[in-house]
């Protein structure tokens, strides 16, 4: 590496092994310019630049978004402009994240791509590479990746102006943004590591005790490892709520939520691969039974959200108004479902633990399920009062009262019940006035009957 000013790199590097392999080299630099970001205080725009690129690989990713955008399409005629529109909208932000986390390197990071390249070549093969030396990185981390985002961002701007961007136009812009990836090696261990211990570190104290006190050392570890998995859906769904409260557009949001969703989905992998068999070591029946209940219920709620709610975005009959209040009904059914779990959890290890003790303003399913149960009572009763006194309630006072409802506490319901209220409400607003709309009630009025039972024996 002639002609560069190196004052012999390997001393940049920490290690109370002289052998540190290039892997971790580059591990020591990442953790460096890691801990170069907290020095500035920028540790907020590092999370929020990991999660940005976190959604863009499981929004180009997902088999599950084409399902739902594509529903009612064939290949030929499918129009993919909504993606490339939605990454319009979010390499801004990334553009604008990697200018505010980028800084020049210094006279030994200047050199460490080749350093550890160079490395790699001596042990692995004997062929020389007599232009390599000629080879020089960046002075910045993320200017060239900027550069290349501006100039991919225009590209789709151009192309969405068209009538059709057919699947293969969109395969292509994807291939370009993954490979200027793979590039930028500091961009690839962001996106790779699943927690990185300085933005992912639980903060709250009663968690913090709990975990400590949990004497099995490898059941502490993974009991950790699960709390820090549930704050960090919860950290996205306050980061999507956030962005829903200020953003004027909402595709961009889309990302998000399938980030959540990817989330969601590690934690029951992490449950069932590993914590499961931990906890049937470890625990006793009666807390092995609360865990695999908490879980099963909220496998419920990531049904109400990835099968009940997220669909109805992507209806063509939807407002802009009702798009923007799926997302927002995503967000509070989430919200409530990951409180509750990480409650009961909680509560497992410690049985006087509340969730308002975890949580600010927490109202639990169960504290709710006497007012929920009250409201029902009062829609039982009206429809009751809709056959027997007909000239004083109308089929519109029957809809007012089931919106009501639905604004206010349908999310309480389990899933199942849930989305069979959804159900009856969908035909009664279509039978609206019409006769079918007495005989959709009558079978409505049965299922509320049933439910409330259902609430009465539940507590």
């Amino acid at each position: 590496m002639t002609g560069k000013d190196i004052e012999n790199i390997s001393e940049y590097f920490y290690s109370g092994d002289p052998q540190m392999s290039p892997d971790e080299k580059w591990q020591s630099v990442f953790q460096q310019w890691v801990n170069r970001i907290e020095e500035k205080k920028l540790l907020l725009s590092l999370y929020e630049l990991k999660l940005w690129l976190e959604s863009m690989e499981a929004f180009f990713s997902s088999r599950y978004l084409e399902s739902l955008v594509f529903r009612f399409s064939t290949a030929e005629l499918r129009n993919y402009s909504m993606y490339l529109h939605t990454f319009t909208q979010v390499s801004a932000r990334i553009i604008q994240l990697l200018k505010e986390v980028d800084f020049k390197k210094d006279k030994f990071l200047l050199n460490f791509e080749e350093f550890i390249v160079e490395g790699i070549l001596e042990v692995y093969t004997s062929k020389s590479f007599p232009a390599f030396s000629d080879t020089y990185s960046p002075e910045s981390w993320f200017s060239s990746l900027r550069i290349f985002l501006q100039n991919l961002r225009h590209l789709c701007s151009e192309l969405t102006k068209g009538d059709l961007v057919n699947q293969r136009t969109f395969s292509s812009v994807k291939k370009l943004y993954h490979k200027e990836l793979t590039h930028n090696p500091i961009i690839m261990t962001l996106i790779k590591k699943r927690f990185i211990a300085k933005m992912d570190k639980v903060y709250q104290p009663d968690i913090s005790r709990i975990v400590a006190q949990i004497e099995e050392k490898e059941l502490r570890r993974q009991i950790g490892l699960f709390f820090l998995f549930a704050f960090r859906i919860m950290k996205i769904n306050n980061f999507i709520e956030s962005n829903l409260n200020r953003s004027r557009h909402i595709h961009h949001i889309i990302p998000l939520i399938l980030a959540l969703k990817r989330s969601q989905e590690n934690l029951f992998a992490f449950y069932d691969s590993l914590l499961r068999e931990n906890i049937q070591l470890n625990l006793n029946k009666k807390q092995n039974a609360a865990l695999q209940n908490m879980l099963d219920s909220f496998k419920e709620e990531y049904q109400k959200i990835f099968e009940g709610e997220l669909p109805n975005f992507f209806d063509d009959k939807k407002e802009r108004s009702d798009r923007r209040k799926v997302l927002k009904n995503i967000v509070i059914i989430s919200d409530m479902a990951i409180k509750e779990m990480i409650e009961t959890t909680a509560q497992v290890f410690d049985p006087k633990i509340s969730g308002g003790a975890i949580f600010e303003h927490y109202i639990s399913r169960k504290e709710k399920a006497d007012a929920v149960k009250a409201k029902l009572s009062r829609l039982h009763s009206k429809i009751n009062d809709y056959f027997s006194r007909r000239e004083h309630i109308t089929p519109s006072d029957i809809l007012f009262d089931l919106n009501v409802f639905i604004e206010t506490d349908l999310n309480h319901l389990q899933y199942k019940d849930w989305n069979e209220f959804l159900y009856f409400y969908n035909h009664l607003t279509g039978a609206n006035f019409s006769d079918d709309f007495d005989v959709t009630l009558k079978s409505f009025h049965s299922f509320i009957t049933t439910l409330l039972k259902g609430l009465v024996h539940a507590q």
